[in-house]
Parts: C-alpha cells; structure tokens; sequence
C-alpha cells in the first residue's frame, strides 16, 4: 500500500507527543498560586488530567474553580490557543456550556509557576457542573439527538476563530495521516492489522483526497462520553463541554465522527446512533452529501488510531493507564460492527434523516 507522503507519517512518534506528564505541584504551591494571582482561597481536590495538573477549587461563598498548570513541556502558544479559543466561544454565544477563562487579579489570563522540571503555564477556569456521559446510562435517542445539536452548537461557536497553534501536530487527530504509520500498524495484532490494512487502502485512496473538499475550521476533536457533560438533576439535557486540549484546524464533520466513535462503541446499533446524532448536528448545521459519506470512514480511522495509539502507550509507558488494555476488545468488537456494515445502506438512512 502506497502511504500518503506526509509529515505525520514520516513523523517517528514519541511517547512525548502524546504529553503525558502532568506537573506534580505540591498543595501549598498550589493554595499560593490561587491565592497570588486570582486572590482566591478555598477547599482544594485533585482531578485527572493526562496532561495538565488539574484541582477543583470551592471558595468560602460557594463559587468553584478549575485551576489548570500546564506541563512543562507543553507549549505557551498551546495554552494561549485554549484560553483564545474559550473567548472566541464566549463572545459567539454566551450561552453555551463551557468553562469561562477566569482573570487575575492584575486582569491577565495566563500566569508562570516553576517546579524541578520549568517552567509551566496557569490558568484559572469555572467550575462546569455535570455528569460525564461515560458514567451513566446510555442516552435515548432523543438524548443522543441533543448530543449532536450540542457539537454543532460548539462548532457554530468556534466558527471563524484562528490561531496560530490550531496547525499544531495532534497525534489524535485521525486525518493528519499518523494513523498510516508503519510504526503504530506493526503495534497491532495479525488479526487486527488483517482487519485495518484494506480499510487503510480505501482510506487512503478514496477518503483522504476528499478531506479538502469539505468545510474546516477549528475543532474541539475530543467530545467522548468523559468530556462531554449530560444534566445532573437526571435528565438527558447537555450540561456541556470540557478539555479543550485536543483542538486542532480540521473537518467539521470531524466532530461528529469523534462523539460517534465513542457511543457506537457500547452500542449495537451503530446506525440508529449514527443517525440520531447526525439528525441532531444537522439541524444546526446542514451537513452536505460529501460530509455525510466521509462520516463512517472517518469514525472507522478514529477507532484504528485509538487503538495505535492505545497499544503505543502499553508499550512506552511503565504505569499505562488500565484503560489502555481493558478498552481494547470493546474498541476492536466495535471495529468489526462497523467494518461489516453495508456504506451504501448506511449513508442512505443518513441522508434520509439530514434532508
């Protein structure tokens, strides 16, 4: 198979692209930089993050916080794209659910903290309540309709915002070719590179040359079940969107195909949740024939770059997140579901529920 000639697949990829190493700032550094530079004091608890050190800052009058420090190695104008696109968002509807970019005191965004490994970047977020959708039940279809008007509302959002760091290079990112990487393939098992190399031809010859023809703008390009937040009163209304880590210029339609990546994963019936969330992102933003065809391709390149990149940290990190292993049969059931789908069967009922 001839690979496309670009820079991801030449890129040789190391466990520091991924940049998995959060600082690891002691609780009164921390309690300082708070108080300090947004003149805040409060209870303080830990919360994951794979590249930020994360904590949840409740003050005395019930006001809560995400106080985010950046890890040495991740870039300024990275953080600065995070906190410019947050405000892009703001001004374009300020009534969409994401954390707002919180000012010090002397009115400035992003601040400096030093520990033994540099220097690392600050910021200061709301607090945004909800429960993530990977720990409750599954949505209805309803619920997954108001998921996809959700993205589309983000996209809507960040439509026109640019950046210099949006042409970063995001190995999640399923269309800038890393998942054609000898490398990551020679990672996968003989039953599943059997699976993805005819796929990866096909993705290769008949959806990459497409990529161009459809809208791009920034993207969220992470909204699985952990960020995205459902009502935590119980009902199926989208309480909003988290971690803006993974943001990169690309295909709209992208979006989409990421949030369905991870619902059809726990599903058996990829096409009606297909449809659900597409109904819902189309009737915000129309979604055209050529991005309705792209869609179950680019979920399928997502599922495959998951699990290059899952197998990637098994092998390069000492302590790979259990996730990491316990994911994959889930993901590769998944995998076989959509590749034995029919396209033509399936791009029809989308088309017939996006007229």
């Amino acid at each position: 198979m001839n690979l496309p000639d670009d820079k991801a697949n030449r890129h040789e990829l190391t466990i520091e692209d991924l940049n998995f190493d959060p600082p690891k700032l002691p609780d009164e550094q921390l309690r300082e930089i708070a108080h300090d530079f947004y003149g805040i004091q409060g209870t303080f608890r830990r919360l994951e993050g794979e590249r930020d050190q994360n904590s949840r800052i409740v003050t005395g009058d019930g006001r809560q916080f995400v106080l985010k420090i950046a890890a040495a190695t991740e870039a300024r104008s990275v953080v600065d794209f995070q906190i410019k696109a947050l405000q892009h968002i703001a001004r374009n509807d300020p009534g969409i659910a994401v954390p707002r970019v919180q000012a010090g005191t002397d009115g400035n965004l992003l601040y400096k903290a030093s520990s033994e490994k540099g220097v690392h970047s600050v910021r200061l977020l709301s607090w945004l309540p909800g429960v993530p959708y990977q720990d409750g039940p599954f949505p209805s279809m309803q619920g997954l309709y108001q998921v996809g008007q959700f993205l589309a509302r983000l996209s809507r959002a960040l439509a026109e915002f640019s950046h210099p760091a949006a042409s970063q290079f995001m190995p999640w990112d399923c269309t800038n070719g890393l998942v054609f990487n000898p490398s990551l393939i020679g990672l996968l098992s003989g039953e599943v590179q059997g699976l993805v190399l005819p796929f990866l031809e096909r993705l290769e010859k008949q959806v990459y040359p497409r990529l161009d023809q459809v809208r791009s703008q920034v993207i969220h390009q992470d909204g699985h079940g952990a960020n995205l937040l459902r009502d935590p009163g119980g009902n199926e209304d989208v309480a909003g969107m988290i971690d803006f880590g993974d943001m990169v210029h690309g295909p709209i339609v992208c979006d989409l195909a990421v949030s369905l990546t991870d619902f059809i994963e726990v599903t058996e019936s990829p096409l009606k949740v297909a449809c659900a969330m597409s109904q819902g992102f189309h009737s915000l933003i129309p979604l055209s024939t050529e991005e309705l065809d792209l869609l179950l391709d680019l979920v399928i390149a997502r599922q495959v770059l998951i699990l290059e990149l899952f197998e990637f940290r098994r092998r390069n990190l000492a302590n790979p997140p259990r996730f990491v292993t316990a994911d994959q049969p889930g993901i590769i059931a998944g995998l076989k579901m959509l590749l034995a789908l029919d396209r033509k069967t399936f791009n029809r009922e989308l088309s017939k529920v996006c007229k």
